[in-house]
Parts: C-alpha cells; structure tokens; sequence
C-alpha cells in the first residue's frame, strides 16, 4: 500500500515518467556500491600541500603542471574577464603571482582536480553547466557578503571559495553514478517549478544532493570544514562547527535563487539567518543585485569549463 501511494503521488507531479520507476530509497542502492570514483593524484598532492609548512608558489605551481587538464584550467581562469587582467600569462607560476594568488589557485587547483572525474549530464537545472555556473556566482557573491561581515566573525576567503566551489557537488556525483535518477529528477524539476529541489529529490529517492555530496567528501578525506558545508547547507538552523560559514552558503543559495540561479529558487531564508550572520537584507539583495554586471563573465567562464 505504502509503495503503491508512493508511485500514484510521484506520478502525479510527473506524470511522463517514461516507464522510469526510481528507488524508493536510494540508501540502498549507494550502500551497494563497492567503490567510488578515486580521487585524483592531483588533489591527494594539493591535500598533503595544504599540511606542508612549506609550501610556496613553486611547489603549488609544479603540482598542477603534472596535470595538462588542470594547468590549462588555471591559465585560462587568470585570463578571463573576470578578473580583468590584460598582460600575458605564460605559465601556471604567472597565473599565481600575477593575477590569482597563491591562496586562491590552491583551492581552486583542488576544487577543480576533485570535480574532474564526476562525469554528468551538462544540461538542465542541476546539469554541470548550470552547475559551474551557479559556483562561480557563488565565488563571487559569497566573497562580497562576507566582506560587509563583522571582522569578528572569523569567516576566512579561502575557505568562503572553497565552499562556494564544492558544496553543490553532490549534483554532478548523482549524475556520475546514477543516471537515470539524475534524469528523473530533471523532469521532475521542470514539471514542477514551483516545488523546492531539495524537497523533490529528497521525497523522491529518500535522499538529496547534500548527503550523497558529503559521503564523498568523507570517503576522500577532504577537510572536515568541506564535508559539513556540503551536508548542511541547506539547514538555516544548524548551529555546529563551521556554521557561520555554512549559513553564508545557506544565504547565497536564497540570494541566487531570487535570481533564477542554482537550486534554491523556492527555499525560504528564515530571519534568524540574517541576524546571525549580522547582515541585513538590503545588503543581502544589493549586492546580488550587483552581480548581474558580471553574469556574462561568469557564463562564459562556466561554457569553457563544460566544454
């Protein structure tokens, strides 16, 4: 009876299922899984970087040109509009010391080398397009609001970056590793616009994209602070370790999504956000306001990353 008002009522808010019938708890089927993607030599060299007490440009810079992949990302990413930079990139160490910085470019060359082997459908609203782009949005938009923060509020750049980049990733891992599920849930976002993603996938599969993202962050071993932003943030009330950090990604989303941008355009900010983040939301709506100026830049940018 259960499993059979399950169905009826999933095929009632997407009734051209095409014969798909999704798990009715996915749990089950990611517990079956004998192994996930390994994460790449790239980023197990960036992780022991990040521990070593001396790294420098050098030792980041002969770290990525091991990877042509990710030495062509780099080079292309200090070369973009939008960071403006009108002189001649030549090398990885150029793109660290001229433009990017040294910070910046180790999580991005870390950010980037843990995506690349997440193979998924590139279009659609939780495609690896709209995925890079909403990312790259989030880089930006994450960065202004945590400058009209309190100084106090110990909110760090690198790791606003971080988790602007990373905390989505739980999309393209659905779509790497279950396919068809990613393709449902596609359809069920565009025949019901209205409904909250998290909210659609979570009743549809008995999980979302924040638990499937943080088994892989734990499984890799990525830093604690990656793994509790990809779990929680879309959790206005979680109050653990990181979670300043974490409602910062929990507003971006909602300031993103006013603007058709990512998968939050249906999630409620509750006050208490804005008050524990001592922002206001005049501030919150000026500066996404502000960043349709650097939308073209940010799509562009997100078209050579799908290529």
């Amino acid at each position: 009876m259960q499993s059979s008002l399950f169905n009826w009522t999933l095929n009632a808010i997407n009734p051209q299922n095409n014969g798909f019938t999704p798990p009715m708890d996915m749990r089950e089927a990611i517990s079956s899984i004998k192994a996930l993607p390994p994460l790449p030599g790239s980023a197990v060299r960036i992780v022991n970087l990040i521990s070593d007490p001396k790294a420098d440009v050098d030792k980041l810079a002969e770290i990525i040109e091991l990877d042509p992949l990710l030495t062509a990302q780099i080079i292309r990413w200090s070369t973009s509009s939008l960071y403006g930079y009108r002189g001649k990139i030549c090398s990885v160490r150029d793109a660290i010391v001229r433009v990017l910085g040294f910070n910046f470019v180790l999580d991005l060359a870390l950010g980037l080398s843990v995506l690349a082997p997440l193979r998924a459908p590139k279009e659609g609203v939780i495609g690896i397009r709209m995925f890079w782009i909403h990312a790259l949005a989030s880089a930006s938009l994450m960065k202004k609001l945590a400058l009209e923060m309190p100084a106090e509020s110990g909110v760090s750049p690198n790791e606003v970056f971080l988790a602007a980049l990373l905390h989505n990733i739980g999309f393209p891992l659905l779509g790497h590793q279950f396919p068809g599920e990613f393709e449902y849930l596609n359809k069920l976002i565009n025949a019901n616009p209205g409904l909250s993603i998290y909210n659609l996938e979570t009743f549809a599969f008995g999980v979302n994209h924040t638990q499937i993202g943080a088994w892989l962050m734990s499984a890799w071993s990525l830093p604690s602070v990656v793994t509790d932003i990809v779990y929680h943030h879309h959790n206005p009330f979680y109050r653990g370790e990181h979670h300043l950090l974490t409602l910062l990604t929990f507003l971006n989303d909602y300031l993103l999504g006013q603007i058709g941008i990512g998968d939050a355009a249906n999630q409620n900010c509750p006050e208490e956000v804005w008050s524990v983040l001592a922002l206001e939301p005049a501030t919150g709506l000026r500066i996404v306001d502000s960043l349709q100026d650097e939308l073209i830049a940010i799509t562009d940018m997100a078209d050579m990353l799908t290529l």
